[in-house]
């Protein structure tokens, strides 16, 4: 065989180890680019949890707000009724006057911070945590006196639980009258309390959470 005959498979083989290196690449750059579509995607979803996050942290809050009240219940069962049942304290009874008194003041104030993240964060879940304030409201003597007797400490969020707690317009403005009226206030806490009177009277078809919103605004 001539010098001819080796150059030619010299030159073939020359030929298909090249093929061989263009294909080995070719598979080594398909699966790089296969890994990378793994790791953009991955990304991707990493991305939408991150996103997602404050949404989920807030839906978290609100159940923790709205239901924080469940576990010392479990604790203390006695103390149930006075919450769900609609029933008064009365001496003699297992729980003390005290502990129902503290009790809803812890529930008032979870559901004041409720109420004001609502208003804050349009993500928070406002369809749940109104059926519960107004629950528990209708269903709760302590709730609604403590309510009352401390209205100055809800400068924001009282009138909005006045609107949850009752039936009709109409008892909304009788009760805003009654502690516009309170004996010992002073002027500015009075001035409030008929300012929020006026307030609901000129709007008819407000939802009541808004109301927080709209205090919050004012005060900013």
């Amino acid at each position: 065989m001539g010098i001819d005959f080796w150059i030619g498979v010299l030159g073939i083989m020359g030929t298909l180890l090249l093929v061989m290196v263009g294909l080995l690449n070719f598979t080594v750059f398909t699966k790089q680019l296969s890994v990378a579509k793994e790791q953009i995607g991955t990304a991707m979803r990493q991305l939408e949890i991150a996103q997602q996050q404050p949404d989920l942290q807030l839906i978290q809050r609100a159940i923790t707000e709205t239901t924080d009240h469940v576990r010392l219940m479990v604790e203390r069962p006695y103390l149930r009724p006075y919450f769900y049942a609609d029933a008064r304290w009365a001496p003699g009874d297992a729980a003390t006057d005290d502990e129902v008194r503290a009790m809803a003041e812890l529930i008032l104030n979870n559901f004041a911070s409720a109420l004001m993240h609502s208003a804050a964060f349009p993500q928070y879940p406002v369809r749940g945590i109104d059926r519960t304030i107004m629950f528990h409201l209708r269903r709760s003597p302590a709730l609604r006196e403590f309510l009352a007797e401390n209205f100055d400490r809800f400068p924001f969020r009282g009138l909005t639980m006045l609107c949850l707690l009752a039936s009709a317009r109409a008892d909304v403005e009788a009760e805003l009258g009654r502690l516009a009226a309170v004996p010992g206030l002073d002027a500015p806490e009075a001035e409030r309390r008929r300012g929020l009177l006026e307030l609901f009277r000129e709007s008819p078809d407000r939802p009541p959470l808004e109301f927080t919103a709209l205090n919050m605004a004012k005060r900013r």
